[in-house]
Parts: C-alpha cells; sequence; structure tokens
C-alpha cells in the first residue's frame, strides 16, 4: 500500500502535516499524488475545508446525505496510478470520496466545474494489513500446504509480515485457524480466512500466544 499524507488539526501526538501508514479504508491505487484531510473534530480547518468543498460541489450535483465524504486534493498528477483519476484530474483538483457509495467526485474549483465522477473501490482488509506481523505454523504436517500459504499471503498483502514459524506442537488440525491477537483486525480475519479456506480462532492450548498480530495455524485443509 502507498503512503498516504494526512493534515489534521488538533492531535497533539501528530505535527500538522505528517505522513501515517494505515487508515480505516484505502482506495485501491489511488493514495500516491494526492493530500488527505482526516477529520478530527467538527470545528478544525480539515472540517471546515471538507464542508466547504462539499458547498461547492453541491450546487451542481446532489450529494449523497448518509454519508460524510473524504477530502483528498491532487498533489501529483503524475504520479497518479487509478485509471480514473489520471485520466480526468489536475494538479489542484478536490476530490470528494464516498467509499460507502464508491464514487469520488473531481471538482476543479478555479473553474468552478464537476469534472467527472467515477468509481472506487475500498478494501479494508488491505487497510489493516500494513505493518501487520504473522506467524504462520504448518499445522497439518504438511511443507507444501504451509509454503503455499505463505506465499498467498505475501503476494495478496505485501505490505504484511509474514513469518515462518514452522511445526505447531500438534500436527492434527483438520482445519485451518486465523487468530488474531489484538481483538482489532477484524476486516482482514475475514479476507484471510477466505484466502486460505480457514476459519477464525482462538490460540489452541497446545500452542503458545503468538508474538505477531495474528497467528495463522495451517490445517489438511488448506
Amino acid at each position: 500500500m502507498n503512503i498516504v499524507e494526512f493534515r489534521t488539526q488538533t492531535s497533539k501526538s501528530l505535527s500538522k502535516n505528517i505522513k501515517l501508514i494505515g487508515i480505516v479504508f484505502v482506495i485501491v491505487a489511488v493514495s500516491v499524488g494526492m493530500t488527505w484531510w482526516v477529520l478530527a473534530g467538527s470545528k478544525t480547518q480539515a472540517q471546515r475545508d471538507l464542508t466547504h468543498a462539499k458547498t461547492l460541489v453541491a450546487r451542481h450535483m446532489i450529494l449523497p446525505s448518509d454519508e460524510e465524504p473524504t477530502l483528498a486534493l491532487v498533489t501529483d498528477k503524475a504520479q497518479l496510478k487509478d485509471k480514473f483519476l489520471s485520466a480526468n484530474a489536475n494538479n489542484g483538483d478536490q476530490v470528494l470520496i464516498y467509499t460507502q457509495h464508491q464514487i469520488a467526485i473531481i471538482y476543479r474549483e478555479s473553474v468552478d466545474k464537476i469534472v467527472a465522477v467515477g468509481s472506487v473501490s475500498a478494501d479494508s482488509a488491505l487497510a489493516e494489513s500494513q505493518g501487520t506481523t504473522v506467524t504462520v505454523l504448518n499445522g497439518a504436517n504438511d511443507v507444501t500446504k504451509t509454503k503455499k500459504v505463505i506465499d498467498q499471503l505475501k503476494t495478496s498483502y505485501p505490505d504484511m509480515t509474514v513469518t515462518d514459524g514452522g511445526l505447531a506442537t500438534r500436527h492434527d488440525f483438520t482445519r485451518t485457524i486465523v487468530v488474531d491477537s489484538t481483538n482489532s483486525k477484524d476486516f482482514l480475519v475475514e479476507a484471510l480466512t477466505k484466502l486460505t479456506g480457514g476459519a477464525p480462532g482462538v490460540v489452541p492450548l497446545s500452542e503458545a500466544k503468538p508474538e505477531t498480530d495474528l497467528m495463522i495455524i495451517v490445517g489438511a485443509d488448506s
């Protein structure tokens, strides 16, 4: 995942212009070349910027009323990877992102026009994978299956650190289980269970609690 620059006005622990890794959602292949505003409070400059942008755009089209969008500014068109944005946006354009409705509205304030409206997709699991650590254990005494799972994880979530933990204490796991030690990565756990064909679970009594965020015990089903 790309690094996205956020601007916030109220957080004491963050500077006004910082780079953070990981967000609640990811707009796939969009983040490079854009600056994002995270709303830290209703009276912040970020909120005022968003309200202003919505007011300008609302003069030209009816906006969704059941979702608060995210505001982004195109800062480097040359780095935009998303086809819709790279084809329509220019530096300085504002983009309203409605993740639930999966739409992006490009607005050019210099001419007071909506340049284009297109679709975007959100991947919350990809966001949660950023910086996440995972230990993969061989729970069915099958090196081939374990390697397959590790390769799948690395390919699907390249920003996740995957460690081969070797053999589990037990070798008779019939089903792969995904354990979330953080209790905060629901989207990622759901995605990994689908990817591996396993199920969410807890640390078995036979195994030590992992030092990583997640633990996957590869069973005979993978």
